[in-house]
């Protein structure tokens, strides 16, 4: 009898551990946001802004910091 029990115990523990620690795709999807690192955004410029278009791109962060602190 004893048996019984401890071999149930055991089975229900395993199952339930198992079945508990899957996580849905949508759940990490929905609750999280990707943050980017330094050198990642570092990386990012260094494709998107050249000698050609530094000008344009420093205007438009200084616009977007001026927008952003209410100036």
């Amino acid at each position: 009898m004893l048996r019984k029990v401890v071999l149930i115990i055991a089975i229900a523990a395993i199952v339930f551990s198992v079945s508990g620690c899957k996580r849905s795709s949508e759940e990490g999807a929905l609750g999280e946001e990707e943050v980017k690192s330094a050198a990642e955004y570092e990386a990012e410029a260094e494709k998107e802004i050249d000698e050609e278009n530094m000008a344009e791109e420093l205007d438009r962060i200084e616009q977007e910091m001026e927008a952003e602190a209410g100036g």
